[in-house]
C-alpha cells in the first residue's frame, strides 16, 4: 500500500472516504464495501481521508485524543487491501471550501467510479455535504455512491467517541469488541529513570505519540511486539504516585524476558485491565504488588494458551 499526500490524476478506482480514526467495526464495513466493489469491477481501492483531525484546526479546545496515529491507521487499512491511502491536509482552507468545489476535486483527482462513505459523512463548508449530495453528483459526472449504515453492537452505534469513553474506563474487552482489534499504542523505548530496573522489573519507557488516546491509569497484560517478535508483558500506564515522576508514561515490562530495547519501536497490544493505578505507603509494597501483577499476567496468559 502507498501513503500519498494530495494526490492527483489517480488511475479510475474505487474510492472509500472518511476520518477513520481507530479503524473499528464500523470503517471495517466500509473499507468491505470497497473491497468488494474493487474485486468486482478489478479497479484499485484508495481510500482517502484527513491528517490532522479537522477539529484541531476548527475547535482545538475540543479535539479527541486519537485511537490511532497514521502509521497505525495505514497499517490496519493494508490488510484490507486498500492499494492508496490518500491523506487530505485539514486546513481552514479546505474546511471553507463549498460541496460543490469538494466534488469537483475528487472527480478531478481521483476518477471514482465507486464512492464509498459512512451514514455520518459531511464534507464541504459547515459540513454541509452528505452522502445524498455526492449520489446527486455521481449521477451527472458518472460514479455510483453506496452510503453505508451504522453498525449497531449493544443496541448502540460503533462509534470513536464511544470507543474512547471505553479506554477511559479501563473497559478493554469491550473496546476490542468494537475496535475488532486490540487497542495499540505504538513508540520507540526512551530513556528512564531505571526505577523498576531497580526493583528486579526492567520496564521500556515507550514514547506516546502526541494527540494518542490513553487507557485509564492502571496495571494491563499486554502483547509486546518488538520487531518480528511478540511477547507477553505486563504495562502501567499513569503517573507512579508512589514515586513520582510528574509526567505520564507507558511502561513495559517482558514477562520471565531480559530484552534490551532502548531506541527499538515496539508496539503494545492491550488485553486485560489488572488493576487501577494506587499510591502504596513505600517502595516495598510497591515492589510486591508489582510481583502480584507480573504473577496475574503469567496466569492470565497461561490461560489463552
Amino acid at each position: 500500500m502507498r501513503i500519498l499526500r494530495n494526490p492527483t490524476g489517480l488511475q479510475p478506482c474505487v474510492l472509500v472516504l472518511g476520518m477513520f480514526d481507530g479503524v473499528h467495526r464500523g470503517h471495517q464495513a466500509l473499507l468491505m464495501a470497497g473491497v468488494e466493489l474493487a474485486e468486482e469491477t478489478g479497479l484499485p481501492l484508495n481510500v482517502c481521508t484527513f491528517e490532522p483531525h479537522p477539529l484541531e484546526v476548527l475547535r482545538p479546545e475540543m479535539a479527541p485524543p486519537l485511537l490511532t496515529t497514521l502509521t497505525e491507521r495505514a497499517r490496519l487499512m493494508a490488510e484490507f487491501g486498500v492499494d492508496h491511502l490518500c491523506i487530505l491536509p485539514f486546513d481552514r482552507q479546505l474546511a471553507a471550501q463549498s460541496p460543490e468545489r469538494f466534488m469537483e476535486a475528487l472527480v478531478r483527482d481521483y476518477r471514482p467510479r465507486h464512492v464509498v462513505c459512512g451514514f455520518n459523512y459531511t464534507f464541504g463548508q459547515r459540513g454541509a455535504g452528505n452522502g445524498e449530495n455526492l449520489r446527486a453528483y455521481g449521477r451527472e459526472h458518472g460514479f455510483d455512491v453506496t452510503v453505508v449504515p451504522e453498525v449497531v453492537l449493544g443496541g448502540e452505534t460503533v462509534s470513536s467517541t464511544r470507543i474512547r469513553d471505553l479506554l477511559e474506563k479501563g473497559s478493554m474487552h469491550e473496546a476490542t469488541r468494537l475496535l475488532g482489534h486490540s487497542y495499540t499504542i505504538s513508540g520507540r523505548v526512551m530513556d528512564g529513570k531505571h526505577i523498576g530496573r531497580t526493583m528486579g522489573f526492567p520496564t521500556a519507557n515507550v514514547e506516546i505519540p502526541r494527540g494518542k488516546a490513553l487507557p485509564a491509569f492502571g496495571v494491563y497484560a499486554c502483547w509486546m511486539q518488538v520487531e518480528e517478535r511478540i511477547y507477553p508483558s505486563v504495562v502501567n500506564v499513569g503517573r507512579h504516585p508512589t514515586l513520582p515522576e510528574g509526567s505520564v508514561t507507558v511502561e513495559a515490562y517482558a514477562l520471565d524476558e531480559c530484552l534490551s530495547l532502548y531506541g527499538k519501536k515496539v508496539r503494545l497490544m492491550f488485553l486485560e485491565f489488572l488493576r487501577p493505578e494506587k499510591k502504596f505507603d513505600s517502595v516495598e509494597a510497591l515492589k510486591t504488588q508489582i510481583n502480584r501483577d507480573a504473577q496475574e499476567a503469567k496466569e492470565y496468559f497461561d490461560e489463552l494458551v
